[in-house]
């Protein structure tokens, strides 16, 4: 069977469904490798949070080419949902594949092999372009290709983010709020857990409002703070985390939950993006500087020992 070499730009999410290509491969019996350079599939999963991300991706693939012409080249992720069959012609690759179709990666690649040798001295271009939405794609992230004694693994909960800040593509290319529901995401906690792992990261890109479309509240609990209580029951899980974040999802009971759920690692990522008021808003941060420090304080009080860390935009069009 052919080899597959898979490049990863970007956030945990595109690891996390790097890895769930990676195993979807080694289950249909492709091999997996290390080295562009040793294989006949080249897939670039891709960023377009900064140009740079999208230029790196792009850049990587031409030099992929220009060393040789593996069997089979494509696109997966952000830049590959927001650029979409343009891809086709500008890095000359087989495949573009969008955010909600990482599980259809395999058998695209299985028909586009069988394509070229079926047309073996047909200069004939066979390419696949595929960036629809797909409903339910988000409970497709669930398997996992562990390393020997491996402690840690990413764990996706939801996909996409219906906030739209000015400064964020994401919406556009993940798609709105998806949650997967909390008794599949602990059945996959438990099975990392009976495998070794102790510390699992819950990814979303805004975790922390996991499931405010779909779940109903529970005695005044939102969805996620019930996932932490069920993730925190798993026997052999020893420390949880969770990212990316966003302000306003630290409601009171998230905030309360690091006061009884002791494995809940003593760390927040809190991006507060700026300092000012009249950048927060044209920024669509819907919290002021102070709320926003209002807010690290009440983490504290319920946590003292927490690590509390940031993101911080600078030069934000129209700052001066």
């Amino acid at each position: 069977m052919p080899r597959v070499h898979i490049k990863t730009y970007g956030c945990q999410m595109n690891e996390r469904d790097t890895e769930q290509v990676s195993q979807m491969f080694v289950e249909r019996g492709y091999t997996m490798t290390a080295r562009d350079e040793d294989a006949d599939v080249v897939l670039i999963n891709t960023c377009s949070v900064r140009d740079q991300a999208e230029q790196k991706a792009l850049g990587k693939m031409g030099m992929v080419r220009r060393r040789r012409t593996p069997l089979v080249t494509g696109f997966m992720g952000c830049m590959a949902q927001s650029r979409g069959s343009e891809l086709v012609n500008k890095a000359n690759v087989d495949l573009v594949v969008g955010t909600q179709k990482y599980h259809r990666v395999v058998d695209y690649v299985d028909e586009i092999i069988r394509a070229k040798e079926a047309k073996q001295m047909d200069d004939e271009r066979f390419s696949i372009v595929d960036v629809e939405e797909e409903a339910a794609s988000q409970n497709t992230i669930r398997d996992h290709t562990l390393k020997e004694k491996q402690a840690s693994a990413f764990v996706s909960i939801m996909q996409g983010c219906n906030m739209k800040c000015t400064f964020c593509i994401v919406p556009y290319t993940r798609g709105g709020e998806r949650g997967r529901p909390i008794a599949d995401i602990v059945e996959e906690v438990k099975r990392l857990a009976d495998r070794g792992v102790k510390e699992v990261t819950l990814l979303g890109q805004i975790v922390n409002l996991y499931g405010r479309h779909e779940f109903p509240a529970v005695d005044g609990k939102s969805p996620f703070v019930q996932l932490l209580e069920a993730v925190h029951e798993v026997p052999g899980i020893k420390r949880i985390r969770f990212t990316s974040p966003h302000p306003i999802g630290y409601k009171k009971d998230l905030i309360e939950a690091f006061t009884y759920l002791p494995k809940l690692a003593e760390h927040v990522h809190l991006p507060v993006q700026s300092g000012s008021d009249a950048i927060l808003k044209r920024m669509h941060r819907p919290y002021t500087a102070a709320k926003f420090t209002e807010l690290v304080q009440r983490i504290r009080e319920a946590r003292p020992d927490i690590a509390v860390t940031t993101d911080v935009i600078v030069g934000f069009p129209g700052e001066t």
